[in-house]
């Protein structure tokens, strides 16, 4: 006896598709990163879905951030690791990101200069970034704030800059967190690849400093003042 196969009505199938049911390969290829990498733009005081209320950790005041991030885990195609130079014994990053957050970032930071971008790892709010120019190199920096922990979640997570090409390294489950080693120079890409690490700190209007979001080195509209010796605000 043969039975007519039925058809799922469209509503049922538009379901199964927006929660993930309808293949295992679609849930396969959704599969989460081991971390939550989400930069937030400064937004307006609307409030409920677009808006939520937010303390900047320096300078201390409080804002509005947008409630959905401009640039996520999803984006990022590559990191840099390196020592944080704020003397806080913390690490910092560099993310490369792909063409879709490259152009959200760069259409931000052109329009939205004097504004700020939270940082925010696992949803721990790391660092606020001062937008003093756009940025189109696609790079996005976490100058400090990561733990070595942290760093190694990233590299079981990304590739390094220069070989995204290459699959993260598989971390043992028995190894412990480690400081990041400092890559070989042999697998440090060419100089005129890489992004320059260190953000310069951007004088604000109110004559405070916060980190810049462009790389370290590039040219601003306002004056750019060398990372200090010793964390910011104290």
């Amino acid at each position: 006896m043969f039975v007519r196969p039925r058809l799922l009505p469209a509503s049922i199938l538009a379901l199964a598709l927006a929660f993930g049911l309808a293949s295992p390969g679609q849930a396969a290829a959704k599969k989460q990163s081991a971390v939550a990498v989400r930069f937030y733009a400064e937004g307006g005081a609307e409030g409920g879905d677009f808006s939520q209320p937010v303390e900047l950790l320096n300078p201390k005041r409080k804002t509005f951030m947008q409630s959905m991030p401009l640039v996520t885990e999803r984006e990022i195609l590559s990191f840099y690791p390196f020592q944080a130079r704020d003397n806080s014994g913390t690490f910092g990053a560099s993310f490369r990101l792909d063409a879709h957050g490259s152009n959200l970032l760069s259409e931000h930071t052109m329009s939205r200069r004097g504004s700020y971008i939270l940082a925010y790892f696992n949803g721990r709010h790391v660092v606020d970034l001062y937008v003093d120019r756009g940025v189109t190199d696609g790079v996005i920096t976490i100058p400090s704030g990561l733990s070595a922990n942290d760093i190694s979640l990233l590299e079981i997570s990304f590739p390094l800059m220069g070989h995204e090409k290459e699959k993260p390294a598989k971390k043992p489950k028995s190894e412990k967190p480690k400081a990041p080693k400092k890559p070989a120079p042999t697998a440090t890409p060419n100089a005129a690849d890489m992004p320059r690490m260190q953000p310069a700190m951007q004088r604000q209007p109110d004559g405070k400093l916060a980190p810049a979001v462009g790389s370290a080195g590039a040219a601003t509209d306002g004056e750019l003042i060398p990372p200090p010796l010793s964390p910011i605000g104290q």
